[in-house]
């Protein structure tokens, strides 16, 4: 599933990372919208920890040191490349399931005391 940006591109292929270690998982409900802002000019890569901010509703990249301001975490599903000023809006953000936590990004302590996600330490 893309992520939707005002942007128009066209980007090649990337990824092939999976994080899922069962098929057995549920995505966000009704989407998200990434806050471009906050994840800056860069490339998001599949497995990294976000979580939505209070007072904008907008997903960023999960902080240990901002916990308190946070009002739902996810690890998301896909790749971004963000440009530092516009939104993305996507639908593969992971709320329960299973992951491999070798393969994330940023998925702290604090983090998964916050997530109803099992994290499976061994690759078979």
């Amino acid at each position: 599933m893309p992520i939707y940006t005002p942007k128009q591109s066209r980007t090649g292929f990337q990824g092939g990372k999976n994080i899922l270690a069962s098929e057995h998982f549920t995505f966000i409900e009704a989407g998200a919208t990434l806050d471009g802002t906050k994840f800056g000019d860069t490339h998001v890569e599949v497995g990294t920890a976000i979580a939505q901010d209070e007072t904008t509703g907008k997903w960023v990249p999960f902080v240990d040191a901002d916990v308190d301001k946070y009002v739902d975490f996810g690890i998301l599903n896909v790749d971004w490349n963000s440009d530092g000023v516009n939104d993305g809006i996507v639908g593969e953000v992971l709320t329960r399931g299973a992951v491999y936590d070798a393969r994330l990004v940023g998925a702290t302590d604090a983090f998964k005391e916050k997530t109803p996600i099992r994290y499976v330490k061994e690759i078979v």
